[in-house]
C-alpha cells in the first residue's frame, strides 16, 4: 500500500474505511486469550469475487481459556434515524439468526456510537436474541452500554 492510499484509508468518511477502522479498534480491545477463528473478507476481496462467508457476523472468536466461541457483528453510527437506532436490515437480522441457530453460538452486535469510529462516546453490547429488530429504541440499546474503552472478558459463558 502506498502513501496515498493509507492517507486515503485514515481520512476517508466512506462507509466502507469507518466501518474497518472501528472493527480495529474493537480488535484491539480482545486481548490474546480470545482466538480468531473466522473473520469476514474485506470489501476489495469482494469485489474481485465475492465470498459467501461475508454474510455472517464479523467475527467469530474462541476464548481460550474455557473454549467457547461466540460471534460479533460490529457496527459504528454516528446518530439516530429519527430517535431509532439503524443497525441492519431485515435480511441481515435474519441471516444472523440463522448463523446463531446452525452454529449453537451466542451472537453479539457490537454498535460504536457517535464520537469517532476510533474513538467513540458509546458502545453497546447486545445479545442478538434482544437485538430483535433492525432499529432499536433507545429504551432497548441503552441497557446494553458498555463503556467504549475497557477490554472485553468472557464470565459465565457471557461477553462483556
Amino acid at each position: 500500500m502506498g502513501l496515498f492510499d493509507s492517507l486515503r484509508e485514515a481520512f476517508s468518511t466512506s462507509p466502507e474505511w469507518v466501518g474497518k477502522r472501528f472493527e480495529k479498534y474493537v480488535l484491539d480491545m480482545f486481548d490474546d486469550k480470545f482466538a480468531i477463528v473466522e473473520q469476514t473478507h474485506s470489501f476489495k476481496t469482494n469485489q474481485d469475487r465475492y465470498v459467501e462467508s461475508s454474510m455472517n457476523p464479523d467475527y467469530v472468536f474462541r476464548h481460550k481459556p474455557t473454549k467457547s466461541e461466540f460471534a460479533v457483528e460490529v457496527k459504528y453510527r454516528s446518530k439516530l434515524n429519527k430517535g431509532m437506532l439503524d443497525w441492519s436490515n431485515p435480511t441481515q437480522l435474519d441471516r444472523y439468526k440463522d448463523f446463531a441457530k446452525k452454529r449453537k453460538i451466542p451472537v453479539y452486535i457490537l454498535i460504536g456510537f457517535c464520537g469517532y469510529e476510533e474513538e467513540p462516546d458509546d458502545m453497546f453490547l447486545i445479545p442478538l436474541e434482544e437485538a430483535k429488530y433492525p432499529s432499536l429504541y433507545p429504551s432497548v440499546f441503552q441497557k446494553f452500554s458498555r463503556n467504549p474503552k475497557k477490554d472485553f472478558y468472557w464470565k459465565d459463558g457471557k461477553l462483556y
